[in-house]
């Protein structure tokens, strides 16, 4: 039996673990601060905003969102950047992209890109981090990273560095990249803005993302071979 993929199993689970934990605390650390100052504003701020006082409140970020993104962010400079990065990394992946393995490495793409956008998603609304500048207002999430760059990267790793041990490091690599290079570039061009996060986090992020993804991918191949040998 292949034992191969216990110890990449064991590592994604104690750094998901971890990573789960650091957001718990930053986001109670958050919760804390906002009660405090709520005590601070006086007795009208203890009555709970109705739905319907909440629904006024996304209508206001709506409308403001809009004219942020009409003034502020749509043909600017990092609008044409983003759209940039939204359309040539696929022109590249599908000149490399290996047919033969097409679906397989597409599956591992997709998977890469819906995890990721919820964890964005995730971490917009929980005012761990945020987008100044956005290919589309009505979308919290940095939709180039996540469906196209984080993807389109993950599927040319996942394609040409078949065992874990090449698969883990060209992971680290491009964590690090991801983390150390790319996020510093995006937060100057004020693209990309940490509120209560720090690039080691995400630098983690990665690396579970792409092992946690690999291993997933892995185990339904086995599965789907197994299936096959019992026909």
């Amino acid at each position: 039996m292949d034992s191969g993929w216990l110890r990449p199993a064991v590592f994604c689970v104690l750094y998901f673990t971890k990573t789960i934990g650091l957001l718990y605390v930053t986001s109670c650390m958050g919760n804390d601060d906002n009660k405090r100052s709520t005590r601070a504003a006086g007795d009208d701020m203890s009555k709970f905003p109705s739905y319907d006082e909440v629904q006024k409140a996304r209508e206001v970020l709506k409308n403001v969102s809009f004219e942020h993104w009409v003034k502020e962010d749509l043909f600017s400079f990092n609008w044409w950047l983003l759209v940039a990065s939204a359309i040539l990394p696929y022109f590249i992946w599908w000149r490399l992209v290996d047919k033969e393995r097409f679906f397989e490495i597409l599956v591992f793409g997709l998977t890469c890109g819906i995890v990721s956008c919820f964890l964005d998603v995730l971490g917009v609304g929980l005012m761990l981090w945020g987008y100044p500048d956005k290919l589309f207002y009505f979308i919290p999430s940095l939709i180039p990273a996540d469906f196209v760059v984080i993807p389109v990267s993950g599927m040319l790793i996942y394609q040409y560095f078949r065992t874990w041990k090449s698969f883990s490091a060209a992971a680290i690599i491009l964590a690090a990249i991801f983390a150390f290079i790319i996020e510093p570039l995006f937060s100057f061009l004020n693209i990309f803005v940490m509120i209560h996060w720090k690039h080691t986090y995400s630098f983690i992020g990665f690396i579970l993302l792409f092992l946690g993804v690999r291993l997933l991918i892995r185990g339904l191949n086995r599965m789907i071979g197994r299936t096959k040998a019992y026909q």
